[in-house]
């Protein structure tokens, strides 16, 4: 009998003292980040990650792109097709709205930025791999012409039309960044290719604006490794993805890397039918042989790693990643719309 009870004590007590976990690491629920990097890389699924971990020395190793707290899926729709194209998806998880149209939000939706912005968070963007109708550029029209208001955005692709209140960016040895200013990368030519690799652009700008006092948020748009993609350049596919995976352990291995949400989702996801070994994989990523690209998939990833990463477990609707970032389980009832007040 007395050993039933100092059993039922003992199981009491490690009962409470049990503390809260996500995907096996301590865990505290709620937290509010200081930095918010959210990288979208259209194309992208998580089995793609094999094209980097078996190229790797150690292919046991999780990849920093794999190392993350939460994984979900976002449903890759919205009011008018049921497969939404890259550039509808990064609108719509840009600005919260499944009613996409003409390259626009319908209805007084605002990007990630201005509601950041509203917050206290001074806020940047980079694009890689865009054209003029998926730059963030071709929006501009959107919101009211607050679109790009107050966001510093670097291109990295030839500067199309000159304008006085354009500045450009070397990552050797341009260091300065004007807020809320279009940066053009002055590594990069006339096809659009550039001499600066994403990477080497990012750490560059965190050199300039690590160390600010204000919160961050910090988008990257990588549309380049889908364009690889459909072009059936699988080795260049795998470069590209390489370096999301730098980027990501970049962010990782910063100082204040516990107070930054690091985010990661796709869009036009493409489904890729990977060899099975040997000189058949050789053959897939050196010449595009049996590269099979399918209608894209109905669902894309989400990767979220740091402050608030629980959000994204799950499945939902691309449109709501954004009010994921701002949800908190304090708040019983959370709308966007709540913070327009501080836009306007």
């Amino acid at each position: 009998m007395n050993q039933i009870i100092i059993y039922t004590i003992l199981l009491l007590l490690g009962a409470c003292s049990r503390s809260t976990t996500l995907n096996l690491n301590p865990r505290t629920f709620s937290a509010i980040p200081k930095n918010v990097i959210w990288i979208q890389v259209p194309g992208f699924e998580l089995e793609h990650s094999a094209l980097v971990r078996f190229s790797s020395s150690d292919s046991r190793k999780l990849l920093p792109l794999e190392n993350v707290d939460c994984v979900g899926s976002a449903w890759s729709y919205n009011f008018y097709k049921l497969r939404t194209n890259a550039v509808e998806s990064s609108l719509s998880q840009m600005t919260g709205s499944p009613e996409i149209k003409n390259n626009c939000a319908s209805g007084e939706r605002y990007p990630a930025w201005q509601y950041y912005r509203a917050l206290g968070f001074t806020t940047y963007a980079v694009e890689f791999g865009v054209d003029k109708n998926s730059s963030l550029l071709s929006h501009a029209q959107c919101g009211n012409n607050t679109f790009l208001e107050g966001l510093t955005l670097l291109s990295m692709r030839t500067q199309e039309k000159k304008n006085e209140a354009d500045k450009f960016f070397h990552y050797q040895s341009n260091k300065n960044l004007t807020t809320g200013a279009i940066h053009w990368d002055q590594t990069c030519q006339k096809d659009n290719k550039c001499f600066a690799t994403l990477s080497n652009n990012i750490r560059s700008m965190w050199e300039t604006i690590g160390n600010q006092s204000n919160s961050l948020f910090f988008i990257i748009r990588n549309f380049e490794y889908l364009n690889q993609l459909k072009l059936g350049k699988i080795q260049s596919a795998r470069e590209i993805l390489s370096e999301v995976d730098k980027i990501v352990s970049f962010f990782q291995e910063l100082p204040n890397a516990e107070q930054t949400l690091i985010l990661v989702t796709g869009g036009e996801t493409q489904s890729l039918r990977l060899p099975k070994q040997g000189e058949e994989w050789r053959n897939f990523e050196k010449s595009g042989r049996n590269v099979l690209l399918e209608r894209s998939r109905l669902l894309s990833p989400v990767l979220a790693k740091g402050p608030s990463a629980e959000n994204f477990c799950g499945v939902y609707e691309e449109s709501k990643i954004l009010y994921r970032q701002f949800w908190r389980s304090d708040i019983q009832e959370f709308s966007l719309d709540s913070i327009i007040g501080l836009v306007n």
